[in-house]
């Protein structure tokens, strides 16, 4: 892929890309989940935040938006 692409293919189909965030936020959240398991590391956190964040912004713009 073109390094000006910053890792996206503005041909993959969104739906796949949206299954596969869902797919990984279930995987983080089975995981941060599980008994016994210590508080995220705060570093963690604050990266996730920042994704969530962005994520809103930018779907901000698009009718049917819960987080309007």
């Amino acid at each position: 892929m073109p390094p000006d692409t910053d890792g996206i293919d503005p041909n993959e189909d969104l739906d796949a890309a949206a299954d596969r965030l869902e797919s990984a936020l279930e995987r983080l959240a089975r995981h941060l989940g599980a008994a016994g398991r210590a508080p995220p590391p705060a570093e963690l956190v604050a990266r996730l935040d920042g994704l969530i964040g962005r994520l809103r912004d930018v779907l901000g713009g698009y009718p049917g938006n819960a987080h309007e």
